[in-house]
């Protein structure tokens, strides 16, 4: 039999053409392509519904009378710990976080920015200043695609409270146009001074959530308030009973009413009640200048070894005479407002000056005087007696 001839062998189409199986290579690649691009966008897109319908943030910023802070909290959406209390999941700044804001000063977890607001009255860019870097932080804890739907409160406490209202309307309004710029959500009642009353239930809420004392199906006993501030005192602690008492407020935060007894005495926070030991002792001692030519107060309250310079915006009129001219007025209290505070520990002196700043006393013979209390009895929710008392300083007979 003949051999056939190469010419006439038939190849198949298959093997004829070499780029399909390239081909058949491509789609198949591009098909593990689009899988994995289907399964990303698949991934991301319930971590986002997740984030969406799991949790909720809101940011508070703090405008108190030492600095301005700054609280991120996370919510379990529809998560309650009673019939309408929410359920905290996070709140931040936590025990990671550090940075140049997180001030160790606070002694707590804290975000800061200092001097309060109130003293940026016409200063915008100081304002900014103290704002911008809190909110750009809020804004990395919160999730981007939720900053149009997280809210932004901010409060202002004591500091603001004690300037005349167009001033302190006027930082407000600096605040406003700094939130404005950025991508949380607010309204004009999101940007206020709290009322001292405010602020005294708002602490006694925040603490009493903390310690799981609201929300129980049966009431529970709750925490009293002391707070501290730099400008303001808040004192709260529920009561019983409602009496005449205008001070005696009720909440329905929790599954139960809770009747509590709130004070904010203003000026009795710490800065300023510092502030007046010091008026106190230099209605009572000499100033002395040293040879630096500087001005000098010994302290009773402070360690023998301090020595620091010192800011008093109450001082500014100290031992002014009526005859003064003003020129020499002004000297007087460019001198006084600024002066070198010396440390001379002396415990006994130092409980009664602590004392008479306390009572609000401001005669220069204050180590003289003794207290007449007046008290009024209000019941606990135990069962006891609480007194709250009112106390003046008078000349001893």
């Amino acid at each position: 039999m003949e051999p056939k001839s190469t010419s006439k062998v038939k190849l198949s189409a298959k093997e004829f053409n070499p780029w399909k199986r390239v081909f058949n290579v491509f789609s198949f690649g591009f098909l593990i392509l689009l899988s994995s691009i289907g399964v990303y966008l698949a991934f991301n897109f319930v971590k986002a519904r997740n984030i969406l319908e799991s949790s909720y943030y809101t940011v508070v910023v703090d405008c108190g009378s030492t600095g301005t802070r700054v609280n991120v909290f996370e919510w379990e959406k529809g998560g309650l710990i009673s019939d309408n209390l929410p359920s905290l999941l996070h709140s931040y700044p936590d025990d990671l976080t550090k940075g140049p804001l997180a001030k160790q000063s606070c002694h707590y977890h804290c975000m800061q920015t200092e001097p309060g607001l109130h003293k940026f009255v016409g200063n915008g860019s100081g304002v900014r200043a103290s704002l911008e870097p809190l909110i750009a932080w809020a804004e990395q804890r919160v999730p981007h695609e939720r900053h149009g739907h997280t809210p932004v409160i901010i409060l202002a406490t004591a500091g603001l409270r004690r300037l005349v209202a167009r001033d302190a309307k006027q930082v407000l309004d600096d605040i406003e146009i700094v939130i404005r710029e950025h991508s949380f959500v607010y309204t004009k009642n999101s940007i206020r001074v709290l009322t001292g009353k405010e602020e005294a239930y708002y602490g006694w809420v925040a603490l009493n959530y903390k310690m799981g004392s609201l929300g129980n199906s049966s009431k529970a006993s709750t925490f009293g308030l002391l707070d501290l501030g730099g400008s303001s005192l808040q004192v709260v602690v529920e009561v019983s009973d409602k009496n005449d008492n205008g001070n005696v407020m009720t909440s329905n935060i929790g599954s139960t009413n809770h009747k509590i007894l709130a004070f904010s005495l203003p000026a009795f926070g710490l800065n300023e009640a510092f502030d007046r030991t010091v008026i106190m002792l230099s209605q009572n001692q000499t100033y002395g200048r040293n040879a630096s030519n500087r001005f000098e107060l010994r302290h009773p309250c402070l360690s023998s070894n301090f020595v620091q310079n010192y800011t008093c915006p109450g001082c500014a009129m100290l031992n002014i005479s009526d005859g003064m001219e003003n020129s020499e007025t002004q000297m007087h209290r460019t001198q006084f407002s600024s002066t070198y505070l010396i440390g001379d520990l002396n415990w006994e002196q130092c409980k009664e000056l602590v004392r008479a700043a306390a009572m609000n006393y401001s005669g220069s013979d204050w180590s003289q005087q003794f207290v007449d209390r007046n008290c009024e009895a209000n019941s606990s929710p135990n069962g006891g007696k609480l007194e709250t008392c009112s106390a003046a300083f008078s000349k001893p007979k």
